[in-house]
């Protein structure tokens, strides 16, 4: 698959997307040294070539145990798994006051940017597999690269998509969808069935029958 060369204007955007990341999350000094078991293989794990242009990725930034992974070239950000849950964490607005249905989320949320036309799988940065799309909170609209086992990669102003979605209350009504997806799906219940209980009165209700008629006709 042909890599996308970067341009003087994508760059500048990528300049402008990473500097606003430095100043939403301050620069904090990585740990010199793992302060628990393990650590120090997640931070080996880390960096790989941009899913979305195939230059470095680059941690830029952490904070409250969320840790960036950007592009300089094209702005995208790679998130590892459970990191986009922490960082989007609280964004829910106060219960009443979110988006009531699908209309509503739309009126206070707008569409998300186009993105290129074809549609392009990518590869994970950690394991090198092709990440599935998924249409993220179900109705959002956003499709993110996801591997199952990793973490999911965002383009250039996706996280800002997302966020505007959460705080608008789409992860409820994105879940009231899906719950009326999945009914949708269900195949219909079967049909009543005689019980054998049932079938055995009606035959000795029968039998009775029978024996009256002989003796009183016969």
């Amino acid at each position: 698959m042909r890599r996308p060369r970067p341009t003087e204007e994508s760059r500048a955007r990528a300049a402008r997307i990473t500097q606003a990341l430095a100043d939403l999350l301050p620069d904090e000094p990585l740990p010199a040294s793992p302060s628990e078991p393990g650590s120090a293989g997640r931070r080996a794990a880390r960096g790989g070539d941009c899913p979305g242009c195939g230059e470095p990725l680059q941690a830029t930034a952490a904070r409250h145990g969320v840790e960036f992974d950007t592009c300089g070239t094209c702005g995208g950000i790679w998130l590892d798994a459970g990191e986009l849950e922490a960082l989007t964490s609280g964004l829910d607005p106060i219960p009443g006051t979110g988006a009531q249905n699908e209309a509503d989320l739309r009126a206070r949320v707008p569409a998300p940017a186009p993105r290129e036309a074809d549609i392009r799988y990518r590869e994970c940065p950690r394991c090198r597999e092709v990440m599935n799309r998924r249409n993220f909170g179900t109705i959002s609209g956003v499709i993110v690269d996801e591997c199952r086992h990793h973490g999911l990669f965002l383009d250039a102003g996706e996280l800002e998509e997302v966020e505007a979605f959460l705080r608008a209350g789409g992860r409820a009504v994105g879940e009231a969808a899906r719950a009326r997806a999945a009914a949708r799906s269900m195949p219909p219940a079967p049909p009543q069935l005689e019980t054998p209980r049932s079938a055995r009165h009606e035959t000795a209700a029968t039998s009775v029958v029978d024996v009256l008629w002989n003796l009183l006709f016969t």
